[in-house]
């Protein structure tokens, strides 16, 4: 795994609940659902509480991406890197080369549940199942080291 030593919190954001693709549109173009925007309010609300004020929020380029992290009201960078069929190599070649203390990354399964795997060290543990709409806060274990322990998960169910 890249030595992501510089990225003290990674938390990771996988996008609500989407509509299904209509015929004619692109899997990218896929809007969230009147759920998936509740779902992200919630979770917006959640992360404006605790998140450092020096964080970088990433976002997928796919709309569902994007609208879950308008909820935040705030500054995103969009990274083509975070979409849909990305690998886990390309998501952990770009963490080894942020500068950033704090991250934010809003995108997908299956490699959002892959990169909380590689984090924490679980080796060949297949990926982790993170619920749309849900938060996975990962904090590195200690300064100088490259692996991490699970700081808090949310889940917008669990703001009800």
């Amino acid at each position: 795994m890249p030595d992501t030593k510089l990225v003290k919190n990674v938390i990771l954001w996988r996008h609500a609940d989407a509509e299904l693709c209509a015929p004619g549109q692109t899997d990218m173009a896929r809007p969230l659902t009147a759920k998936g925007l509740k779902q992200s309010r919630a979770m917006a609300q959640w992360l404006q509480q605790y998140l450092p004020k020096n964080t970088v929020v990433l976002v997928s380029p796919a709309l569902r991406a994007l609208q879950t992290a308008e909820a935040l009201n705030g500054k995103v960078i969009i990274e083509d890197v975070f979409q849909p069929d990305t690998r886990l190599t390309e998501v952990l070649a770009y963490l080894h080369q942020h500068t950033a203390e704090n991250v934010l990354i809003v995108g997908h399964q299956p490699w959002l549940g892959e990169l909380v795997a590689a984090l924490l060290g679980l080796g060949d543990t297949p990926a982790i199942s993170v619920k749309k709409g849900a938060v996975w806060w990962l904090r590195l274990r200690q300064q100088g080291g490259s692996t991490y322990q699970l700081f808090s998960v949310q889940t917008p169910q669990l703001l009800d």
